[in-house]
């Protein structure tokens, strides 16, 4: 039943629109030449410059087309240069007796084409048009920006709605637009001097089987439309292909017109193994078996595995098996005959399974996604199906300009393309799994879910640029190790080290990936949430003598009690008794604390103090140090001490993948001096140096000679304009990292895969950045106080602006308080 098989193309005889690509160097020159002049200079401009030949092509066909005959008999012996033919042949021999018959089937290609073969059974259509030349296309201009898909939405892209429809701006703004990646198409050959396909053409891989085996050229004009699709050139001119930077490796395996004839018994198997050899990624086949009166066979026709490869062969098997072991994907055309099933070479894993992951069936729709009158439907192929545009699609013509073509030859190649697209972002990823995405990210047409019309759905480049499922950040130079939620990754910086970490972080790139292990990339600072420094807050506190030596002490902050042994004075506080009083305070929370003061002198006493805190991570504060103070409030005071972090550097937070299990060490000098400037006036001005280091595992390593700095300026008046109260006004900076090195260790990409098989490897980079100084907020704070140590009420109004660079943002305070 089946030992007569035929190929024939997949394109529909309706031809709906035919225009020229951008004008050329002769549409102005030539204006009111007739056509005898034009043809004149035209040729003597080739006798001088044969290059000039595409153009003068292209201003012909669309202009003056009376002149064609004879300037291509006068320019005859400019002849395309090929390459030599392959020296690995294989399976090269002539035939006789049944076997493979390759012959074009396509109508409407052109009038002269049509006759050529029955497109499966449809009436030829009109042949292509030239419509009035649209005038040349805007320059390409600069690159375009590498996360603006508007920027590659230009006249060239919007030619074909079909790229429009699969969203491929998306994947280009993302860097995806086929580089790196190599596509083959078993068809009728390519235009080789098309400048769609310079310098795109792999010529010593590419084979024709017709004849010269190095001579490709198109001669059908279906191969070379085909090949715009997937892959042409983005040069401002015409249209250009979904993976327009990809390469193509060419194989002239269908008849372009009844003088051809093939010397290869198994094309497609021939095809398979040269694409293999040549290192291809996707091989494009927009083209079906048909029986003797020239319609589809499906694959329903067949009802076991044994069935079908008997049918199609032992050496297509055999190349078959070895395009899977080489990760090499098949986008096969599901043919054109409203058929309920898929063509046979579209359907193969329905009876073969081993091949899943392997092949996409591709059905057209048109604009409205709506499934076209004349492609054949997924049917039993609907778990590997893909709907593609395939409705009047504008792609590269034979001989120079554009042209519109229907059918499901032409959804296949938007499906190539798109292959080609995910596979240059993720090098990584095999076919089945790129596959799976394209499956996965698909918009759902016709009934919900998977459903035999639409398969699998539509193709959509932009959901498949998108992570799927969770985002998780290795932790090791494999998949293979810890990998940590990026939900559960972060880091909530202080302003004192937020800076620092915005420096070490900004330009670089973190490497997240989702389930199907594809890498994307992160701002590696979006991780920093900076928690602001604390404004100039509010204490009040009030004290009541319970003895001659005990004191209570109580402030909106803490509880204390205070023991008074003559020279020597110990305090014990719940809470943080006054957090404005030093840098450090805003940024760790005391649980509680003691404090010690030895009277050396009348003016000189020792002061020490030990910390504890436990809100965000533990940590232990301990100082030493002197204080002078005189009768009038003057006075000046030194302290050294030493801060230790379980979990926070400064007080910042290092979560998930960030960083784990890390300790850090602070030392610290603070001086403050005071001096009365007048009754009841005194000018503090105090100062903090500190030096951070600090070790974790995680994105953030550690830190070493992280120098941090604060200062203050204050004056305040008792008194104020008789008043019962003290007016300050005060100038500060809070404690803010002004220098050292932070240390990082980012996971950058994926290792590529080789020959089909999932790398696990993950590249990571590890360096050391130095910070420097950054914008210091500052504030400026005005402070009204009125307090009394006998009952009655305590009043504290403060109200100022802190500045930050260009931001300024002001605030305002009030507290109250009542004792009886």
């Amino acid at each position: 039943m089946f030992s007569f098989r035929k190929l024939i193309l997949t394109t529909t005889a309706i031809v709906t629109l035919a225009t020229a690509v951008s004008a050329n160097i002769y549409s102005g020159q030539l204006t009111s030449y007739s056509d005898e002049q034009a043809l004149k200079l035209l040729i003597s401009e080739h006798a001088l410059d044969p290059s000039t030949f595409e153009d003068a092509h292209e201003y012909i066909t669309l202009n003056r087309p009376t002149i064609m005959k004879e300037y291509l008999r006068q320019t005859s012996n400019r002849a395309p240069t090929e390459r030599k033919g392959s020296s690995s042949e294989r399976g090269a021999k002539e035939t006789s007796g049944p076997g493979l018959m390759i012959g074009l089937g396509v109508a409407g290609i052109g009038a002269a084409i049509a006759v050529a073969g029955g497109g499966g059974g449809q009436k030829p259509g009109p042949a292509p048009r030239a419509v009035p030349d649209p005038g040349p296309s805007p320059s390409p201009g600069p690159t375009p920006s590498p996360d603006r898909p508007a920027d590659f939405r230009t006249p060239e892209f919007n030619r074909n709605y079909g790229l429009s429809l699969i969203e491929a701006d998306e994947r280009y703004a993302k860097g995806g637009q086929g580089q790196g990646v190599k596509i083959s198409i078993l068809d009728t050959g390519i235009d080789v001097n098309n400048r769609d396909f310079l310098g795109k053409i792999d010529f010593q891989n590419s084979y024709s089987y017709f004849g010269n085996p190095s001579i490709i050229s198109d001669t059908g004009g279906h191969g070379t439309h085909v090949a715009g699709i997937a892959a042409g050139r983005k040069d401002g001119r015409g249209t250009h292909g979904v993976a327009f930077r990809s390469e193509l490796v060419i194989f002239k395996g269908i008849r372009g017109n009844d003088n051809e004839s093939s010397t290869i018994q198994d094309v497609w198997a021939d095809a398979l193994n040269r694409s293999i050899d040549a290192g291809a990624h996707v091989m494009n086949n927009s083209w079906v078996y048909v029986d003797g009166n020239n319609v589809t066979i499906p694959i329903t026709d067949f009802t076991s595995r044994s069935q079908l490869q008997a049918y199609l062969g032992p050496a297509t098997i055999n190349a078959l098996n070895r395009a899977k072991s080489a990760d090499l994907i098949s986008v096969v055309a599901a043919g054109n005959h409203s058929q309920t099933d898929v063509a046979v070479n579209a359907g193969i894993p329905h009876l073969m399974p081993k091949y899943n992951g392997y092949f996409i069936a591709a059905v057209a729709v048109d604009q409205n996604k709506q499934i076209a009158g004349f492609s054949n439907r997924c049917g039993v192929a609907k778990d590997f199906c893909l709907a593609a545009p395939g409705v009047g699609i504008i792609s590269t013509r034979n001989g120079g300009g554009v042209v519109a073509f229907d059918g499901t030859s032409q959804a296949a190649p938007h499906v190539t393309g798109g292959y080609a697209l995910l596979k240059s972002q993720w090098p990584e990823l095999t076919a089945p799994q790129i596959s799976q995405i394209m499956f996965d990210t698909a918009d759902d047409l016709g009934e919900p879910g998977v459903d035999e019309i639409y398969g699998q759905g539509f193709l959509n480049l932009s959901r498949a640029m998108r992570p799927v499922g969770e985002l998780v950040v290795y932790q090791g130079n494999t998949t293979k190790s810890e990998a940590i939620p990026l939900a559960e990754t972060g880091i909530a910086a202080s302003g004192a080290l937020a800076p620092a970490l915005n420096q070490a972080l900004t330009g670089q790139v973190l490497m997240v990936t989702d389930e199907y292990t594809r890498g994307f990339d992160l701002a590696a600072s979006a991780l920093v949430s900076e928690i602001e420094a604390p404004k100039p807050s509010l204490t009040i506190a009030r004290e009541v003598k319970v003895s001659d030596t005990l004191t209570v002490m109580r402030s909106n902050h803490s509880t204390g009690i205070r023991f008074d042994g003559g020279a020597s004075t110990s305090e014990i506080n719940l809470g943080d008794a006054d957090p404005g009083a030093d840098p450090f305070g805003q940024l760790l929370t005391e649980d509680y604390s003691f404090g010690h003061k030895l009277e050396l002198t009348g003016t000189l006493a020792l002061i020490a103090d030990h910390a504890f805190g436990s809100s965000s991570g533990s940590f232990t504060r301990t100082s030493v140090g002197l204080e002078a103070k005189d009768k009038d409030g003057s006075g000046l005071s030194a302290q050294f001490g030493l801060i230790e972090e379980n979990s926070t550097v400064l007080g910042s937070r290092f979560m998930g993948a960030a960083g784990q299990d890390g300790r850090s060490s602070t030392s610290f000098l603070e001086i403050s001096g005071s001096v009365a400037v007048g009754q009841g006036t005194l000018l503090t001005v105090s100062g903090t140096q500190s030096t951070t280091d600090f070790q974790q595992a995680g994105l953030v390593t550690g830190g070493n000679n992280l120098m941090g700095r604060a200062g203050q300026i204050s004056i305040s008046k008792k008194r104020f304009l008789g008043s019962p109260g003290t007016m300050s006004l005060s100038v500060s900076s809070p404690l803010q990292i002004s220098s050292g090195e932070i240390s990082i260790d980012l996971p950058q990409d994926r290792v590529a895969a080789v020959a089909g098989q999932e790398s696990t490897g993950v590249t990571r980079t590890s360096q050391t950045v130095d910070i420097t100084s950054s914008v210091r907020p500052i504030d400026i704070g005005l402070t009204y106080q009125i307090a009394s140590d006998a009952p009655g009420s305590d009043i504290l109004f403060n109200a100022g602006y802190r500045a930050r660079g260009g931001d300024q943002n002001p605030y305002f305070g009030f507290a109250l308080s009542h004792s009886f």
